[in-house]
């Protein structure tokens, strides 16, 4: 399990290692924004690493043809949180992160 830190929420999520970030939001009772239901189709839940790039799972072909098309390219501190995978700790950005009911 690693930590990922979401701001600006200040949230401290645990991630398994063979979980995205967005299913482990879910798990813990939050809401990422999305509209394609984690099919790394629309975009939405791009999310800007800050810290820990070297501890982000690979890129999966999917995650990368939707940032190509919805930001140009696929810089390496940019991740998709449905397709995003951890090996250590990370510290990202995406506004809209919130405790469900909120």
């Amino acid at each position: 399990m690693f930590v990922v830190t979401v701001l600006p929420l200040g949230l401290e999520l645990d991630v398994p290692a063979d979980q995205t970030v967005m299913a482990a939001a879910h798990d813990a009772g939050y809401i990422w924004p999305t509209e394609c239901g984690q099919a790394a189709s629309c975009g939405l839940c791009v999310s800007i690493i800050r810290e820990g790039v070297e501890n982000c799972g690979e890129m999966p072909e999917d995650e990368r043809e939707t940032l190509e098309r919805t930001l140009g390219s696929a810089p390496d501190d940019r991740r998709l949180a449905c397709r995003l995978t951890v090996t250590g700790p990370v510290t990202l950005t995406k506004r809209g992160v919130r405790r469900e009911g909120e």
